[in-house]
């Protein structure tokens, strides 16, 4: 075995891809039967943290569309988070001219807060999330657009955990093609993979 085969096959085998790997594999089956199999019957009520009086001024612009007025959405958020100890990933919306809305994201629940601009007031409600939700989230997180480290730590582990992937594909394709006695099969079983890949997304 040559250097290169020795270093390919120790590349293929032993990349920290085993946790990230299940995770995957696991919530997206749960995205496919989500509706039949694993959706919760009874998802968790939300319940209150603490309501009282806050005042925040909304600039107009975060009130319309557009990239420049949602950054602006995010920084009033982002300090009303921080005025309330409750920094962390999350999104904001206006459902109408006069609220603000945020929702403050972990992997295990999630925290609203209600800001009536009328009313000066701010609401907060936690709702813990069921198993499936947790799942699903750990599937769909983003965070690079996030106010803290981690979330962008985050982010930054699913990015090389893709790139690790696309490294051990190539890894196996190398071996394969150097291993003369089973490239017949191994071809066949690439050629119907790629073939039942472009056959479904052809008929879909």
């Amino acid at each position: 075995m040559t250097s290169f085969d020795r270093i390919n096959r120790r590349a293929h085998l032993f990349l920290v891809l085993l946790p990230w790997v299940v995770m995957y594999g696991v919530s997206s089956s749960v995205i496919s039967h989500h509706a039949t199999w694993f959706k919760s019957d009874n998802p968790s009520a939300w319940e209150p943290v603490f309501e009282r009086p806050f005042q925040k001024s909304i600039p107009e612009q975060a009130n319309h569309s557009g990239e420049t007025n949602r950054q602006q959405l995010r920084a009033v958020a982002t300090e009303i988070l921080r005025e309330n100890g409750l920094e962390g990933a999350f999104y904001a919306e206006r459902p109408n001219a006069g609220e603000l809305r945020i929702t403050r994201t972990t992997f295990f629940d999630q925290t609203r807060l209600t800001y009536s601009i009328t009313d000066h007031k701010l609401r907060a409600e936690r709702q813990r999330l069921t198993w499936d939700q947790v799942v699903l989230r750990l599937h769909t997180y983003t965070g690079h657009h996030q106010p803290l480290f981690r979330n962008r730590l985050w982010s930054f582990t699913v990015d090389l955990t893709c790139l690790t992937i696309l490294l051990w594909i190539v890894s196996g394709i190398i071996m394969w093609w150097r291993m003369a006695k089973v490239r017949i099969w191994g071809a066949i079983a690439l050629g119907g993979g790629i073939a039942s890949f472009l056959l479904l997304v052809w008929r879909f």
